[in-house]
């Protein structure tokens, strides 16, 4: 893909318009991994296996107008009518996770166009975010053989397909450079924090003696247990957790 190419479909996904619209399908050589052409709208499973695919591959673009023929080359002829992108979004819901971002974009142009090709004719375009602190994005349910349920699906040379082991470690990667908390994240460690918290409220140590007797029986070791304190304190629940993930590790390295 030719570098002016892929300026224009940075520009067009950081600001989608119809001048940008313009210049992505002009400047186009053919699909690549982040782009995908459509002659028209797909089964709704099948736009949800590329939706996945894409956000999982850092993002992508599905476009509705343009035919791909047996030559590899691409035909730029427009679609019919623009199909309600309410519809749309609420049949895909039953497939995405809600993490998963994408928006519809609407191109006509008229007589007037610059470029003769995009004369009179409509496109659609399903945009589809790169949000890596989500993924991976799995499909909530399956559809037959086109969308099968907990599936991980990869945008990889120009095809969605399952992503492979290579392509999984490459999302857990993306996923981990984001260094970003997820809410599951967040509530363990406001968890964590409470529990420390909840500690603090009780001595671990009692004594009846008078503050400078107290005092005195610190500094001499003569302190006496609390028997009200718990058995297991802060430190060792946190030690007893970590050994406890440290098992779950191991028993998955084991199986493969």
């Amino acid at each position: 893909m030719a570098n002016s190419f892929k300026e224009e479909f940075a520009k067009f996904c950081e600001n989608p318009d119809r001048t940008k619209f313009r210049e992505l399908i002009k400047q186009n050589t053919g699909e690549y991994n982040h782009i995908d052409f459509k002659e028209k709208w797909l089964e709704i499973p099948m736009i949800a296996k590329h939706s996945l695919g894409f956000a999982n591959s850092e993002g992508g673009v599905l476009v509705m107008g343009v035919k791909e023929e047996s030559s590899g080359t691409l035909t730029v002829q427009g679609i019919e009518k623009f199909e309600d992108k309410t519809t749309i979004k609420s049949k895909l819901q039953t497939y995405l996770p809600s993490e998963l971002k994408y928006e519809i974009h609407n191109f006509e142009y008229n007589n007037d166009a610059e470029w003769g090709q995009i004369k009179n004719k409509k496109f659609q375009v399903l945009l589809v975010e790169d949000a890596p602190q989500y993924t991976p994005f799995l499909s909530l349910n399956s559809s037959g053989e086109i969308l099968h349920k907990n599936r991980i699906y990869y945008r990889g040379k120009t095809n969605t397909e399952d992503a492979t082991y290579e392509e999984l470690k490459k999302i857990i990667n993306r996923r981990l450079d984001t260094n970003i908390s997820t809410t599951v994240e967040d509530e363990f460690k406001e968890h964590l924090t409470q529990l420390r918290m909840l500690y603090s409220f009780i001595s671990k140590y009692l004594t009846r003696n008078p503050f400078w007797v107290m005092n005195i029986s610190v500094i001499l070791g003569s302190t006496q247990d609390n028997p009200k304190y718990p058995k297991e304190d802060f430190e060792d629940f946190i030690v007893k957790i970590i050994q406890r993930k440290k098992d779950i590790i191991e028993g998955l390295i084991r199986l493969r």
